[in-house]
């Protein structure tokens, strides 16, 4: 889409995340209320066989230290040996799950939540009409819709299920300004690796004989505004790496032209590791502008080509990656940027190009109290220059606050937002635009769409999922607790309202605290299923996020990364303390990146959960960069292959750290099979490990997603299975009985 400046950070599993979290809610048959029972120990309890997993003699020395990796030989996903592996893993867990009788019923309840209709994701308008993706609820079938206007119904313009044989999505679309064509990304079985075409928007048709192989890493494409042609990202599979595995390298942007249907390289960077290259036209046609990261890292560089000039030479604005800079918009020679430089919470500044040097800079808008959101690598960052205003969010205490400034820096708007939600993927508007369109997400919130008109200063909602569940009976409370060192960390909390806290109720934990993503509650329907029947779902706004700015994002990264796992702990310890729950019904959870964070926490704390739930993981941290583009992520975590790097990696990595003999929470271990992201190989050997050294009768199931990618699932379905078997493993291990009535 072109949704913002940038979108450099919309990587594949962002894509995923959205489509797994916008949902739609359903009619309740049954409510369930949930007691513990008088053999609830027993019935957590339960002796298991799991399956042989040969450990062998796999020596790696890391700079001077030899690692065995006993469960490398699973790295080959493909082997028959692997496959075997896993096919008795997932009859193990089937059997074991076979034995909770309300498995049904909260598949049932789930997909309830779930609902049958579809949920749009933000309109993007081009040529006086409005695009946009309809998003199965359940993260699979996704097809392109338009308004012509604004009030219009909306029509199919593309199904990519009819068009596409076998399993064929829509990852990202950008239409040309004069709404005439459609540029599309498609992802093949849930790879990330895609395929660019292009639509005719009046046919519906797609032009032949183009097919543009490019990587999601960077996907995002920017027209030229005559709609001629567009630049995209093209990348390298790097060699003698299998497709599941392989890692794009040496990017490269190219400009396709519509008229001869040919493809020419605008921009080849020197050959850098782990590179990202983003890019933006101005709103004037006349320069691309280019901006470089290394990986997931904030610091960038900012290129711009004139492209008038027939040699199109490259010109350094930004030269020294010393900061976050992005482009937000132009007129003439003066670019003005986003920055943190010399200002932690950002700010925006104007560069005339023809005098860049910083002390000819201009500060438009000034550092505030509050960090502006700019600083995610994961998506939510809303930030732009549009309608000739600086569109910024800020963040208080992880709540978002919409600011709307003129180009001298004078504050116009300020929109009143909903409580305890957030604003996902930033702005959809062109420069030029008046008409800015954005999107709430909450816990009881589906997805609401709003309509900014930056010149009737009117923030109205433009489209709002359905909804029949009952919000008026969850309270959701933002509290604070302090972390091992003191630090001050705010959580939110959702539950039944009259909430009795006696320490009796099942809860489960989420965390994220990476890349610089603020935590918010967000729609998902096994959570209000969760808080249906009692229980309590908590988010920790843990270091590692973006809540306070980089500065809090960088107290969580890299070698600061044990703050993050002690602020994750520290919620868990506070809950117990509130009367919240206890330790025998505290559920630790992390997806994702995640994933690592809540492992580590329960190999450094075991005593304080009852069970866990890692999904979609990546869990040995002394290899995850030789994996697709994980490489992307060593400015977060780090490099093994740097002394002091591996030093903190070794010391907290999940996979590492297992413990033989010790008695660990029960675990469900959660991948698809197809994740390109989070390779499931991390879920293997990490169970792997875990069944070998578990030191008591608690359990540790792996379920895999069959077709999955970095998702639940491919169908509402499919995700309701996922969801409901992971609440029907927490049901058996906890020990939980229900008492059904009828929903009123």
């Amino acid at each position: 889409m072109h949704a913002r400046p940038y979108n450099w950070y919309r990587k594949f599993w962002i894509i995923s995340l959205l489509l797994a979290n916008a949902a739609l809610a359903g009619r309740a048959e049954w409510i369930a209320s949930w007691t513990m029972g008088p053999d609830a120990s027993a019935t957590a309890s339960h002796h298991l066989d799991y399956p042989r997993a040969r450990r062998e003699s796999n020596t790696e020395n890391y700079h001077g230290n030899v690692i065995n990796d006993p469960y490398r030989w699973m790295e080959d996903m493909k082997s028959s040996e692997t496959a075997g592996w896993v096919r008795e893993q997932d009859k193990l867990l089937k059997n074991y799950l076979d034995g909770v009788p309300q498995r049904d019923d909260l598949r049932h309840r789930i997909r309830e939540l779930t609902g049958s209709g579809d949920t749009f994701t933000t309109p993007v308008k081009a040529g006086g009409s409005y695009y946009f993706m309809s998003v199965n609820v359940g993260g699979g079938a996704i097809a392109l819709y338009v308004r012509d206007g604004a009030s219009s119904p909306p029509r199919m313009v593309m199904d990519p299920r009819a068009r596409f044989h076998g399993n064929v999505s829509l990852s990202s679309f950008s239409p040309s300004p004069d709404g005439r064509w459609i540029a599309y990304a498609i992802s093949k079985d849930q790879s990330s690796w895609l395929s660019i075409r292009i639509l005719d928007a009046k046919t519906g048709k797609d032009l032949k004989d183009v097919a543009l192989e490019t990587n999601v890493v960077s996907a995002s494409i920017a027209w030229r505004n005559d709609s001629k042609g567009f630049f995209y990202t093209q990348f390298d599979r790097c060699k003698d790496t299998s497709d599941d595995k392989a890692a794009p390298a040496h990017p490269r942007v190219n400009y396709y032209s519509r008229s001869d249907a040919q493809s020419t390289v605008a921009y080849q960077p020197q050959d850098e590791n782990n590179l990202i290259v983003s890019y933006a036209v101005t709103k004037d046609d006349r320069y691309l502008v280019l901006r470089l990261n290394n990986g997931s890292s904030k610091q960038s560089r900012i290129l711009y080509e004139d492209l008038e000039r027939p040699e199109r030479t490259t010109e350094w604005l930004i030269k020294e990656a010393n900061a976050n800079y992005v482009f937000l918009g132009s007129e003439g020679t003066q670019f003005w940027l986003y920055t943190d430089f010399k200002a932690p919470n950002g700010r925006v500044i104007a560069i005339d190009i023809s005098r860049p040097e910083t002390a000819n800079w201009l500060e438009v808008v000034p550092e505030a109290s509050e960090p502006i959101a700019a600083n995610s690598s994961v998506g939510g960052n809303t930030l732009g220059m549009l309608g000739n205003r600086f569109v910024l969010m800020y963040l208080k205490d992880g709540t978002p606050l919409l600011k709307v400034f003129n180009k001298q820096g004078r504050l116009e708007i300020q929109p009143d937002l909903p409580k305890g939600g957030q604003i996902w993927g930033g702005l959809n508007a062109r420069e030029q635009d008046t008409e800015v369109f954005y999107q709430y997400l909450g816990l009881t919130d589906v997805t609401t769409i709003y309509r900014l008109d930056l010149e009737k200063k009117t923030n109205d909602v433009f489209y709002r999922s359905r909804a029949t569940f009952d919000r008026a009976s969850i309270a959701i409370e933002q509290v604070f607790y302090r972390s091992k060192d003191g630090t001050r960390v705010p959580m939110f909390v959702a539950h039944k309202k009259e909430l009795k806290l006696d320490g009796s109720h099942p809860t489960f934990m989420y965390g994220y605290g990476a890349f610089g993503w603020v935590s918010f509650m967000w729609y998902q329907p096994f959570v209000l299923n969760w808080l249906e029947m009692g229980g309590v779902y908590a988010q920790p706004s843990i270091r590692g996020g973006g809540e306070y700015g980089e500065a809090w994002h960088q107290a969580g990264a890299k070698h600061n990364k044990q703050n993050a796992i002690d602020d994750y702990i520290a919620a868990a310890e506070w809950l117990i303390a509130k009367r919240y729950t206890s330790s025998s019904r505290l559920v630790a959870n992390g997806g994702s990146a995640s994933g690592a964070l809540a492992a580590a926490a329960i190999i450094q704390r075991p005593e304080l959960f009852a069970a866990a739930v890692i999904d979609r993981p990546v869990l040995d941290l002394l290899r995850f960069d030789r994996f697709t583009q994980a490489g992307y992520w060593i400015p977060e975590f780090g490099s093994p292959g740097d002394p002091d790097d591996f030093k903190v990696l070794r010391a907290w990595s999940p996979y590492q750290n297992v413990n033989p003999g010790q008695c660990y929470p029960a675990m469900l271990v959660m991948s698809g099979d197809r994740d390109q992201v989070a390779v499931p190989l991390h879920a293997y050997k990490f169970t792997a490990a875990m069944q070998a050294a578990q030191g008591c009768e608690n359990p540790v199931l792996l379920k895999v997603m069959w077709g999955a990618g970095h998702n639940f699932g491919l169908t509402a379905d499919q995700t309701s299975d996922s969801w409901g078997d992971q609440t029907a493993f927490l049901y058996r291990v906890l020990g939980l009985q229900t008492s059904q009535q009828t929903a009123k």
